[in-house]
């Protein structure tokens, strides 16, 4: 029998650089999740120097894509062959 890995994405993903020069990556089925996790690795890795949301294939900074609301739709009429009323 074949066995497929399957991938999990959580909803945030954050990354983090600290003050040892490690970059790290920070999970959450939150953002608050990700964060806590993020702080609480300062213990260990010092200061965080710079933090920011992910953006890769499957996050658009720091969201999954999925979770994102679609964009918003817009309807436009061509005008352009629309004859001019004159008054």
């Amino acid at each position: 029998m074949e066995h497929k890995s399957q991938e999990v994405f959580p909803a945030f993903r954050l990354v983090a650089q600290f003050a040892d020069g490690q970059r790290l990556l920070f999970d959450g089925l939150t953002e608050q999740q990700a964060r806590q996790a993020m702080e609480a690795a300062q213990t260990q890795h010092g200061d965080i120097t710079w933090w920011d949301g992910v953006t890769d294939q499957h996050y658009e900074n720091g969201r999954y894509f999925a979770t994102l609301p679609p964009p918003p739709e817009i309807t436009m009429y061509d005008l352009t062959d629309y004859p001019n009323k004159e008054e």
